[in-house]
């Protein structure tokens, strides 16, 4: 009985020490990172709505670093543009308080989630909507990777790209928000 005692007392110690070692293993596994990208069609607009594709934008997730943004076109206007995250994808026009069409209205302002109301450029505390400008050569070709810590991936669902016809100084003054001007292109998400 002594024998058996001592046997059961054994077995029960090795299946805890077995039962710990699988449980020190399971700890151990180390989690997959996956890097998250989001791609839309960038399109020229027009006082009807999107006319034609013009290129791509690629938005990839840097985690707490924020987003970097791939902007791939051609065929486009040569020059400065204002380059900002607006509040919607709705890409159609609408009509202002004087009765005159906003092309890509519904798109709404720059995405300023803080309610900061004011445009400051990308490392400014203003909009979180505000981007680098982009500087698109003369033979109307641009590939740039612009990017922006305080955007994040999972801000980017429901909210469109617009690129301005004009440039941006990242300031209100002398124009407001930054003197870009009308909606030039756009990539709605």
């Amino acid at each position: 009985m002594k024998k058996l005692t001592v046997l059961l007392i054994a077995l029960t110690m090795f299946a805890c020490t077995k039962k710990k070692q699988e449980e020190v293993e399971v700890a151990v596994v180390e989690p997959v990172v996956t890097q998250e990208t989001l791609t839309s069609k960038l399109y020229t607009l027009s006082d009807q709505g999107t006319d034609k594709e013009v290129g791509t934008i690629t938005v990839t997730d840097l985690g707490v670093e924020g987003i970097s943004i791939e902007v791939v076109a051609s065929n486009i206007a040569a020059g400065e543009h204002g380059f900002h995250l607006h509040e919607n994808s709705a890409l159609t026009p609408t009509t202002n308080k004087e009765g005159k069409v906003v092309i890509a209205g519904a798109a709404g302002g720059h995405w300023d989630p803080d309610k900061t109301g004011v445009h400051l450029g990308p490392d400014g505390n203003g909009h979180r909507g505000d981007l680098p400008k982009l500087m698109v050569a003369e033979d109307g070709n641009l590939n740039v990777t612009v990017l922006s810590p305080k955007i994040f991936i999972k801000d980017i669902p429901g909210k469109s790209f617009m690129v301005h016809i004009m440039g941006d100084n990242y300031l209100d003054k002398p124009a407001t928000l930054g003197g870009g001007g009308a909606r030039l292109y756009a990539a709605p998400f």
